[in-house]
């Protein structure tokens, strides 16, 4: 039989890839996850002969995504603050302007015992991150979707982190239980039905459109949140949203409309996009 080597196969990939008009950084990006063989290990072992069972295995991946798939959804996780999450079509893949948003919210929320929540909270991405970063601060994660809430917990599992999860639609599971909370953490879907042709078609055809689309131009699931507030949130309590590259101005004026006392304020990402608006509430 002819050597069928980790290069060979490399080579082929990319070429694969090329030919569907995908990046052929992903070739290399399956590699590491199915087999974690980073660059280093493939120029020391690429010589080295593929068994069949991996051979199968990742030409398998590749192929689905040559044909638009995600690769996380391919491997089956991807990779967030340095950790490793499982994803799957039930949930988001997380991105790295959302890891901004827990830095910042590392570097503002003190570890003094106050209770945090995420809202939205997918794979737990966001929620379980802070709360590995905290000793003493208890941190709730919420999602509409049960089946994401499963992803979550295995995440949560995967990272030895314990923590809250309550299943319902944005403050509602926290209300019926007469939880009050210091500080609101939410990635809620804020994309409009008529950005559908700005989005690639790997996002559209493949991500869960629950966790992408709102009503209002992206704005209607924070303005219920910004009006509940009193429902949930103690009184000078934070609030951080990632938002739209667009969204800031309408949602500032929003909240400053509602609650006359508070001041939104803006972050902006490492591209310079509009990225998080936080506040303090005040009534």
């Amino acid at each position: 039989m002819q050597h069928y080597s980790y290069n060979r196969m490399i080579e082929e990939a990319e070429a694969s890839l090329v030919l569907s008009d995908r990046e052929p950084r992903v070739a290399l990006l399956i590699l590491e996850d199915l087999f974690d063989m980073d660059r280093t290990r493939l120029m020391i072992n690429g010589e080295e002969g593929v068994p069949e069972n991996r051979r199968i295995l990742y030409e398998a991946a590749v192929e689905r995504a040559a044909a638009g798939e995600p690769y996380q959804y391919v491997t089956g996780f991807g990779w967030f603050f340095g950790h490793r999450l499982k994803v799957n079509e039930n949930t988001l893949i997380p991105r790295n302007e959302t890891e901004e948003l827990v830095d910042f919210v590392l570097s503002r929320e003190p570890d003094d015992g106050r209770t945090v929540v995420d809202i939205g909270t997918g794979t737990g991405a966001i929620g379980l991150l802070l709360q590995k970063h905290w000793n003493n601060n208890r941190v709730i994660l919420t999602d509409v979707s049960d089946k994401a809430l499963e992803v979550a917990e295995e995440n949560a599992e995967n990272l030895k982190i314990s923590t809250e999860m309550l299943q319902g639609n944005l403050f509602e599971p926290l209300a019926d239980r007469g939880i009050e909370v210091d500080c609101i953490v939410s990635n809620p879907p804020y994309i409009s039905y008529n950005e559908r042709n700005e989005m690639g078609d790997s996002v559209f055809d493949h991500e869960p459109h629950l966790a992408l689309f709102a009503e209002d131009d992206g704005l209607a699931l924070y303005k219920r949140m910004i009006e509940e507030l009193p429902s949930v949130l103690r009184k000078g309590g934070t609030v951080y949203f990632e938002i739209g590259w667009r969204q800031y101005e309408t949602l500032s004026s929003y909240v400053k409309e509602v609650w006359p006392a508070s001041r939104p304020q803006l972050k902006k990402d490492i591209n310079g996009n509009d990225r998080i608006l936080f506040f303090r509430w005040e009534d």
